[in-house]
């Protein structure tokens, strides 16, 4: 079951949670998930001591402590929860981008809206695996933790976030079909880069999350700073 939390000091807010939450699941009987309110920062806190969530839906601007005291917390030890933050204003965009948010919900909170949130926590919980093969066995990788494959010659190098690397007798056709996934740019016949894991985009380069650089092709950069900007709350 997918565990979700949501704190809002406004109990009107909460209960339109809850009301859209509810909907989302009598539309979706398949969906697996329950969901917990809070109307302090305190009690939510409390309650993650005590127990796992796998998804967060945070206001911006709580009590003492605000969403995004809480989500910089809920990241120190959990890199792969679910963060939604809510809302009056896209004034903090930029820290929604930095913490790796899923979605930012504006109040009144749009139905359509918080459905397709609802569909990336589920997206998240149903992680997909990428299995590779190399000297040292049979590797099973989250796919999202992948951040860019090279080619050298016969063999591909895979680069993960945690700073694995596992090199595989593959073909990048075969690699990027079974990916799977619309965020993975063939950026040259030698590269694929994982549109999630870049941190910044220029004219001429994007740097991954690792620090590493790769030059953009000529006349490439409109197509993938648009893929970029598609995938950044994805």
């Amino acid at each position: 079951m997918i565990r979700i939390a949501a704190c809002d000091d406004e109990d009107r807010c909460l209960n339109n949670i809850r009301d859209l939450f509810d909907a989302y699941i009598k539309e979706h009987p398949e969906c697996d998930a329950s969901i917990e309110l809070f109307n302090s920062t305190l009690d939510f806190m409390g309650a993650r001591e005590k127990r796992r969530f796998d998804a967060y839906i945070l206001d911006i601007y709580i009590d003492a402590q605000s969403g995004i005291d809480l989500a910089e917390s809920i990241r120190k030890d959990d890199e792969k929860a679910v963060i939604i933050f809510l809302t009056t204003s896209e004034f903090h965009y930029k820290d929604a981008f930095r913490l790796n948010a899923a979605h930012y919900l504006e109040k009144p909170i749009d139905p359509k809206e918080f459905a397709d949130a609802m569909g990336r926590v589920l997206k998240a919980g149903n992680e997909r695996y990428y299995a590779v093969k190399d000297g040292d066995g049979i590797h099973r990788i989250p796919v999202n933790d992948i951040l860019y494959v090279m080619s050298e010659d016969h063999y591909k190098d895979i680069v993960c976030r945690d700073g694995a690397a596992y090199l595989v007798r593959e073909t990048m056709a075969n690699i990027m079909e079974g990916l799977g996934e619309e965020n993975f740019y063939l950026l040259s016949n030698k590269l694929i880069i994982n549109l999630k894991k870049i941190l910044t985009i220029s004219s001429a380069e994007v740097t991954m999350e690792d620090g590493r650089r790769f030059s953009l092709p000529r006349g490439s950069y409109r197509a993938v700073s648009d893929l970029f900007l598609k995938y950044s709350f994805e």
